[in-house]
């Protein structure tokens, strides 16, 4: 049992508890977009997800891919996942915030405010948008710069679990710079044995065909494909 779960002898402690809990979920939400999760994503709950596909996720911790048509639910399963990884996160950080009387005011403040005072340990991209986003920043000199400081941080740290969502929707191929870029993550993280996950509506060998054979082969070795079973539509407004 942790110190944010168990009783306080010492009142303060006891009452910078109470409060820490009350703002427990506003404090998650900002975790979770600081990590990159949008609205959709922040409204994933795992007893929404279909039981068909809660059956067929594996246990593994290591990071799975999940290949499915449009809109079965694969981003909501895979955000409902990591959502509880993110409490127990959340948890463990205010626990270890007990006990410091003199920090306990700014803490209160930023807790309340839902600022983050430590970085989530993940990242997720929505490939189709952030890619072309960075790449275009490649064409700006006073931006530049920005480009292999984000590949670092959000998509090669080894300190966060990596998700990439929604691979192929890019449609672009092994030759254009998202291609040599999911490459280069794959081969770093793949080599060093980091968490990841992913998604796409691409079968193999479609994702063959836009990032090339030998980039498929090292991402499912990586994190191993689960194909999702053929469903209706998820609700709308829920997942895609």
């Amino acid at each position: 049992m942790s110190k944010f779960d168990s009783d306080e002898s010492n009142s303060g402690e006891a009452n910078l508890v109470t409060i820490f809990k009350s703002h427990r979920q506003d404090y998650l939400e900002a975790y979770l977009r600081r990590a990159g999760l949008a609205d959709l994503e922040l409204r994933a709950q795992w007893d929404l997800i279909p039981p068909a596909i809660q059956r067929v996720l594996p246990e593994s911790s290591d990071g799975f891919g999940l290949i499915g048509g449009y809109r079965v639910g694969k981003t909501s399963a895979l955000a409902a996942l990591l959502r509880r990884d993110a409490e127990h996160s959340v948890d463990r950080i205010m626990a270890e915030m007990v006990g410091r009387p003199e920090e306990d005011f700014l803490m209160v403040e930023a807790i309340r405010k839902g600022k983050l005072l430590r970085k989530p340990n993940i990242s997720w991209i929505n490939w189709p948008t952030r890619i072309p986003e960075y790449r275009a920043k490649l064409f700006i000199r006073e931006t530049e710069g920005e480009v292999e400081a984000w590949i670092q941080e959000s998509l090669l740290n080894g300190q966060v679990t990596l998700v990439l969502d929604d691979l192929g929707a890019d449609r672009q191929t092994a030759q254009d710079w998202s291609g040599e870029v999911l490459g280069r993550v794959i081969d770093e993280r793949l080599r060093w044995g980091r968490r990841t996950y992913w998604t796409s509506n691409c079968n193999r060998k479609e994702l063959v065909g836009r990032y090339g054979a030998r980039t498929v082969s090292r991402l499912l070795e990586l994190a191993q494909a689960v194909v999702l079973p053929s469903l209706p539509a998820f609700p709308k407004g829920s997942d895609q």
